[in-house]
């Protein structure tokens, strides 16, 4: 199989082999495809699990936080993270 691609396109395979993480054209091509297919299939994947656990919500008859309950467990659980800095 043989294809014609944009100079854009060959510009961004060059630039991620400069880079080192990949080592042919072949390669990153390779993962593009399997990024751009996981990335359709992921969609409704997602939809699916979230339509799941909202289900699930909306079944659990435990008990549920307020808002301010949340908040406050959130910022507790910040608040104990590791913080990471940005370079």
């Amino acid at each position: 199989m043989q294809i014609t691609l944009p100079q854009e396109v060959m510009d961004i395979i060059t630039r991620h082999i400069d880079s080192g993480q990949y080592h042919s054209p072949t390669e990153v091509i390779v993962q593009a495809l399997w990024l751009l297919d996981g990335w359709r299939d992921t969609d409704a994947q997602k939809l699916e699990k979230l339509r799941c656990a909202v289900q699930e919500a909306l079944n659990d008859p435990g008990p549920r936080l307020s808002g301010e309950e949340f908040m406050a467990q959130l910022q507790a659980e910040l608040a104990a993270a590791p913080t990471q800095s940005v370079q």
